[in-house]
């Protein structure tokens, strides 16, 4: 009988929407004058409309990269904050406090830094790194990858190891892209630009980045705020459970001859598997539902990602 209310309301607000707008894909819906009843065209139509098809090669990216960043990041800060020696309960709060900043606030405050010229705060810092500071932090990515994958592959664990393989190369890109625009210029032969590679790495972004204006850099921006806003609540929760793993079992691996990553990956992640598939699931359904309003936010709805 005390459910009964909540039942009442989750039925009116959610399910007969949602049971209307089925029946609603089957007509010319008018809101004013008799609706046509059109059976499958509307979903027919669909398959002719590039703009869907590219909407929904967005959306894919999108929840990709949201499950990513906003997946494993949580896991490493937790695996860091574990083991770092001192000013911890001062480092889970600083890590924690954005948490405590609603969604919007939090995208207004990011579309700040993300501001095109070369006043805004991610500008002013890009644009003071060279060329092999992007390669270099890209190839320290790649190599810690690499080196998951090594220990997989001594334990003959084939898919994590080409998949943590497949990891590192993304990120090295998407690192060492942020160097293109200075060691390879519009209009000029790759032969020449390979030639004047050397001397180029020791330069500085011509220009400031559009963040939320350029297509390329549009999606990846919106993302970012959410990894800063939601990294120090997830990492809590690892971290409480990372306090639960007994000392014998870290012991137990020291007297086997396990290394740093061994551990991590023979103990953490078992012990934690429980732990990390209900977190990806909420991942995944967040990457689905909870964007569109900070998104709007963000590029103002005028910005079509790229191809």
């Amino acid at each position: 009988m005390l459910l009964i209310p909540a039942l009442i309301t989750i039925f009116m607000w959610k399910y007969i929407p949602l049971f209307r707008g089925s029946i609603m894909a089957f007509y010319d819906y008018k809101i004013l004058g008799d609706s046509i009843f059109v059976g499958v065209d509307n979903f027919g139509n669909l398959l002719h409309d590039m703009e869907w098809w590219q909407s929904l090669w967005n959306a894919l990216r999108y929840s990709f990269l949201v499950m990513v960043l906003t997946f494993l990041p949580p896991i490493i800060l937790a695996i860091f904050l574990q083991e770092v020696p001192h000013c911890k309960v001062l480092l889970r709060v600083v890590y924690y406090l954005p948490a405590v900043v609603t969604g919007l606030v939090t995208m207004v405050l990011w579309k700040q830094f993300y501001e095109g010229s070369e006043n805004g705060v991610l500008n002013k810092i890009i644009l003071n790194i060279p060329a092999i500071g992007f390669v270099l932090l890209a190839l320290l990515f790649l190599f810690i990858c690499l080196a998951f994958a090594n220990r997989l592959r001594f334990y003959e664990l084939w898919l994590p190891m080409f998949l943590f393989i497949g990891a590192g190369f993304m990120i090295f890109y998407t690192i060492a892209s942020l160097a293109s625009p200075i060691l390879f210029h519009d209009n000029e032969a790759l032969l020449a630009s390979i030639q004047a590679m050397p001397s180029r790495m020791i330069q500085f972004t011509p220009e400031a980045y559009k963040w939320l204006k350029n297509p390329d850099t549009a999606m990846i921006s919106c993302v970012i705020p959410m990894v800063w806003a939601g990294m120090g609540p997830g990492c809590l929760i690892y971290l409480a459970a990372l306090k639960g793993i007994p000392n014998d079992y870290y012991e137990a691996a020291d007297i086997d001859g396990a290394t740093f990553i061994d551990k991590i990956l023979f103990v953490v992640f078992p012990t934690l598997k429980a732990l990390i598939i209900i977190n990806f699931v909420g991942v995944f359904i967040n990457s689905w539902m909870r964007s569109t309003g900070m998104i709007l936010v963000m590029t103002g709805g005028g910005v079509k990602m790229a191809k």
